[in-house]
């Protein structure tokens, strides 16, 4: 009948969410830093998977949206990516604006907690003392390091990339800070970007890059130079 139909139907469909809820919890519990979980396919069964209680209850949390898609497999997968593109990068702006009100909180309220502008950063870099390091995609700038011919003064500078060849150019022309009469040869040079995620790798420091496509992320750029950190205890100088 229709009825034992619908049963065994029932029954099937509840075995298999259990069978998927089961390999979710093996699979993604283990991922450290879990952002988030899409779920996509054809059909509303999806839809039912997600409102039922086969789903551990922390990845349950971790759900960000449900997709629709024609497809299922290899095919069905590059589908959710494909349609997820814009709703992530809406999330992505989202989490960007939080980190950096998170920052302007720190300043505005003067916690000592946040720093911001090359030298300072570099310095809370070196003394392990970042939690979050704040850099704008914004920021084209070269840390170049230089020596100079006759005392081996070791100096770094921080160019901007524009100017970077004319800085190179000039370098004969430049007299050392130190000596006052040696001109400068440069040892080594590196974006500053790079060199930042080095350091905080380094230091075991999060790593926000952040885009200029929201009001935080042009304020970040504009007002603080584009390179600011959230730390883990105050300063004192």
């Amino acid at each position: 009948s229709s009825r034992r139909f619908e049963r065994l139907r029932e029954m099937h469909l509840n075995e298999y969410f259990t069978r998927v809820g089961r390999h979710m919890t093996e699979i993604f519990l283990n991922v450290p830093n879990l952002k988030g979980i899409i779920v996509g396919g054809p059909g509303p069964t999806k839809a039912d998977f997600v409102k039922g209680k086969h789903i551990h209850y922390e990845l349950k949390d971790k759900i960000l949206t449900v997709v629709d898609t024609a497809y299922t497999g290899v095919e069905g997968v590059k589908e959710v990516v494909e349609k997820s593109k814009d709703f992530l990068r809406h999330v992505r702006f989202y989490e960007e604006r939080k980190i950096v009100q998170d920052f302007l909180r720190h300043v505005g309220h003067d916690t000592g907690l946040a720093t911001y502008g090359e030298r300072e950063v570099i310095q809370a870099l070196k003394n392990v003392n970042v939690r979050t390091l704040l850099l704008s995609e914004g920021v084209r700038r070269a840390r170049v390091k230089l020596r100079c011919r006759d005392c081996s003064h070791k100096e770094t500078r921080i160019v901007d990339l524009d100017e970077l060849e004319a800085f190179e150019e000039g370098l004969g022309e430049m007299r050392c800070s130190s000596c006052g009469n040696g001109t400068y040869e440069l040892v080594e040079k590196e974006d500053l970007i790079e060199a930042l995620v080095k350091m905080a790798d380094e230091a075991g420091a999060d790593v926000e890059m952040i885009s200029t496509l929201t009001e935080e992320g042009e304020m970040l750029l504009k007002s603080f130079g584009g390179i600011a950190a959230i730390l883990k205890y105050r300063q004192f100088h």
